[in-house]
């Protein structure tokens, strides 16, 4: 149990440690002189950065350019509030005289469903925060893509801002491309300023495949819906959907398109 109670308290800084210190905002065609001096400087995103902006989220979006693909900023909120929840769970099942033995980290028996809600709220925010490092969310300039800042045979992270493109992505299923003119709709759940899933559909999966996953309870049938943990920056991505001018259905007067 003291290891378990110590992996609690390490779980969320011991991901951050191997988080990218910077994350490229666009991957540019244009010469390396001019691409300096238009793009921002790049900011730290980390964990720790996560945890000052879980009310004030909203940071300045990628510089865009014709040439240029828009790189979304990686966000690891969500990852911090389920591993802290998973901490939460578990001391405070603890028995009271556990804290009053003199312990620098208070350990004990949190009781079995207890034990597992708490290890599986700290598992799932370290999944997220893997996919927060590794997984990109590119705009390009006619469709929305996935890339892995890892290489998928070496495990290697790939150097000088490269990223190599997902072909099939097991939680988005099918391949990780979407052209903006098949966009039907999409959105945050449960809201842009505190996202767990971003949500989208989309018409230029085949149609034989639309029932797969979510979709099997879609009872329009008109797209392929995906969701995807918020592990990127929800306003920027919002910015990049209005950008394009993407399709969306005002949710309160057509409720399930």
């Amino acid at each position: 149990m003291k290891l378990f109670a110590a992996l609690l308290l390490l779980a969320p800084l011991g991901v951050s440690a191997f988080g990218p210190a910077k994350q490229p905002k666009t991957v540019s065609t244009s010469p390396p002189a001019l691409h300096a001096a238009l793009s921002p400087k790049p900011e730290q995103s980390s964990m720790f950065n996560a945890m000052g902006n879980i009310w004030n989220r909203e940071v300045a979006s990628a510089f865009a350019g014709s040439e240029q693909d828009v790189v979304i900023e990686p966000d690891f909120t969500l990852a911090w509030l389920f591993a802290l929840s998973g901490a939460f769970i578990y001391f405070n099942n603890l028995d009271p005289s556990c804290f009053n033995a003199g312990q620098v980290i208070p350990t004990g028996d949190p009781g079995l469903f207890p034990g597992i809600f708490a290890f599986l709220h700290v598992w799932f925010g370290a999944f997220l925060a893997d996919r927060a490092m590794r997984v990109r969310v590119v705009f390009t300039e006619d469709r929305l893509v996935m890339k892995d800042v890892y290489d998928a045979k070496s495990g290697n992270k790939l150097e000088g801002g490269e990223m190599s493109l997902r072909e099939k992505n097991y939680v988005l299923g099918g391949a990780d491309g979407w052209k903006y003119e098949n966009f039907i709709n999409w959105g945050f759940f449960p809201s842009v300023h505190m996202p767990v899933l971003t949500y989208f559909k989309e018409d230029q999966t085949p149609p034989e495949k639309w029932n797969v996953g979510p979709g099997a309870y879609d009872w329009r049938n008109n797209g392929m819906v995906h969701f995807f943990p918020a592990f990127g920056n929800s306003f920027q991505i919002q910015r990049e959907f209005e950008k394009h001018n993407l399709s969306r259905v005002d949710s309160s007067k057509n409720k399930g398109k």
